[in-house]
């Protein structure tokens, strides 16, 4: 018996296709060795997509109370990584820029599969322990610790850009209505889920800037508000060329040295991450500022802008 065989007796490889891809690292203890990969970004010429780990309540058991931090961090990670995506495509993974401090790219690999995201994903499946690879594509459910993390945060709503706003209304209402109008209302800002939405405090004539507290009590989440506010503000910066001459700034308030509340640990911790902050900032060219008050900082306000 003879069997006729043409070219559709066989599989078609002609839907696959050819990408690069890096897995993405981070290292969420400052100055260790250790390396989380948190995702696995792939990009041709036509598209990309990026696969984040999605078993991050894995978190928990590995740094307990300082989970939330990690969790912030692999949150501005994504949308940093994302944006970058979208504004460079392939050349993100080609000429990788400098993301978040502790963020980084690892070794460009070529790939050919079904898809972008099957690329993505299969590699997840191998090199990290924050993925789970029976999850559904469609929906992942926002794990339990993320859950816990925002609604911890959102208990504690910084007050600072309204404590400026007011001592700024003080001195110069011209300068007031420069402030976000969310803040003049009062109202709690909105929880984000799109990288490309960002919130800015302030833009005046010459000064754009973001409000931030560095509290020793809850000190990860607030370095991660602060990295958050920090990414807003060069966001903002790159799509509005007309900005160029002003100055981008985010102004943080810190305890005193010799804040009573505030033990000399705590204090020295806070000064290990506000050089990591500065560090930050330099990185994304924006200026980083501490004050002890509100004051002190809508004063500055009202100096630049008097300038």
């Amino acid at each position: 018996m003879s069997i006729e065989l043409d070219t559709e007796t066989f599989p078609s490889f002609s839907q696959h296709v050819f990408a690069k891809w890096s897995p993405v690292l981070l290292a969420p203890i400052s100055g260790s060795y250790e390396r989380l990969v948190i995702g696995c970004a792939v990009a041709n010429e036509d598209g990309y997509h990026l696969e984040m780990a999605n078993a991050l309540n894995r978190l928990g058991c590995l740094y307990s109370s300082r989970a939330d931090g990690v969790l912030f961090a692999v949150e501005l990670a994504e949308k940093a990584l994302k944006h970058d995506l979208v504004e460079r495509g392939i050349e993100a993974l080609l000429q990788p820029k400098g993301l978040l401090s502790g963020v980084a790219l690892g070794e460009l690999r070529e790939a050919e599969g079904s898809s972008l995201s099957e690329i993505a994903r299969d590699w997840m499946r191998v090199l990290s322990s924050l993925y789970d690879a029976d999850a559904s594509f469609e929906v992942v459910a926002k794990p339990d610790l993320m859950v816990a993390a925002s609604q911890k945060s959102g208990k504690s709503e910084d007050r600072l850009p309204q404590l400026v706003l007011k001592h700024v209304s003080s001195k110069n209402l011209e300068i007031a209505q420069y402030f976000n109008a969310r803040i003049a209302a009062g109202k709690k800002r909105r929880r984000r889920s799109a990288a490309h939405e960002v919130e800015i405090d302030y833009k005046g004539r010459r000064l754009v800037a973001n409000f931030a507290t560095l509290t020793a009590g809850r000190l990860a989440p607030a370095v991660g508000n602060i990295k958050q506010r920090l990414w807003d503000l060069k966001i903002d910066r790159e799509r509005d060329a007309a900005q160029a001459g002003r100055s981008h700034e985010l102004m943080i308030q810190v305890p005193r040295p010799d804040d009573p509340q505030v033990t000399d640990k705590q204090y020295e911790n806070l000064e290990t991450e506000y050089k990591g902050l500065l560090q930050q900032a330099d990185e994304l060219k924006l200026i980083l500022r501490q004050f002890n008050t509100a004051e002190q900082i809508g004063h500055h306000i009202v100096q630049k802008e008097a300038a």
